[in-house]
């Protein structure tokens, strides 16, 4: 049965959700999370409670981390958090090391494009992925009969298209002689508009909004495992009322008429073909 996860906007929209029906929540770890809005400590996830509560830790690791992301990834396994997303694979090798019993969720961003790919990854010990963003609807369906892994799909929210370990923004504006006044911009290129912005001394660049919905029945129909909606760079009550409404496309209603009237009507690469395929 396909479930819902969501990422929320910050705590005070998790505290209004989790009364709802959705099966899990993902949260960034501070300083070590990319492409999520609610980021937390260890503390703050002990005090969760009744809650399928996954963690991000998707960011570059580098060598002064490793100790830290040891510590945070001892503790996790102690709290019995329901999964661990995670990118680079150093997580991988340090769960592995240190025996811990943590759920992992592969998530290169780009990378899970294939069923052949995951049963490598699957053999290696990993049992869930996040499939690329870059993929079509029925690229996700092919996967999904075609490997071992459960399956997490980014079905709404801004689209990540790369982050970079240097301050783009920062150097952009000190280039120009002009005043960075925020931390997130917009690029504009002809019709198009990509978020930016920075955080811990990193650049993330995002493209539109996609919104899956209409996609949603074929995806359940399919047995595609988790459906991730994502409210970063959101107002509460505006994701509030995106997650009601994916919540009822999951239980089967008619959502037509709700889809018409939504701000955000971009399908990604769901229906984008690729001129480029792995060839066996």
């Amino acid at each position: 049965m396909t479930k819902i996860l969501v990422s929320p906007v910050n705590l005070q929209n998790f505290d209004n959700l989790k009364e709802k029906n959705i099966d899990g929540f993902i949260f960034g770890i501070k300083d070590y999370s990319v492409f999520f809005n609610c980021e937390l400590n260890v503390e703050q996830i002990k005090n969760i409670k009744d809650k399928n509560i996954y963690i991000a830790i998707n960011k570059m690791i580098y060598n002064k981390d490793i100790d830290n992301i040891k510590d945070i990834l001892i503790e996790l396994d102690s709290i019995g958090v329901s999964g661990v997303i995670f990118e680079d694979l150093s997580i991988l090798n340090i769960v592995n090391e240190l025996k811990l019993n943590i759920n992992l969720i592969y998530n290169q961003i780009h990378f899970a494009t294939n069923y052949y790919s995951m049963d490598f990854w699957y053999n290696k010990g990993i049992k869930n992925v996040f499939l690329s963003t870059e993929l079509m609807l029925n690229d996700y369906i092919n996967i999904k009969n075609n490997c071992s892994m459960s399956t997490f799909v980014y079905i709404y929210g801004y689209i990540p298209i790369f982050y970079s370990s240097r301050q783009l923004l920062t150097n952009y504006f000190k280039f120009t002689n002009k005043k960075k006044e925020n931390d997130c911009y917009f690029i504009k290129n002809k019709d198009n508009k990509y978020l930016i912005y920075e955080k811990n001394d990193e650049t993330i660049i995002y493209d539109d909004v996609i919104n899956g919905l209409v996609e949603v029945k074929d995806l359940v129909n399919n047995n595609i495992d988790f459906l991730v909606l994502n409210g970063l760079n959101h107002e509460e009550k505006e994701f509030s009322d995106v997650v009601d409404i994916y919540i009822k496309a999951i239980n089967g209603e008619d959502i037509s008429n709700m889809y018409n009237n939504m701000k955000f009507k971009n399908k990604g690469f769901l229906y984008k073909k690729s001129i480029y395929k792995v060839k066996l």
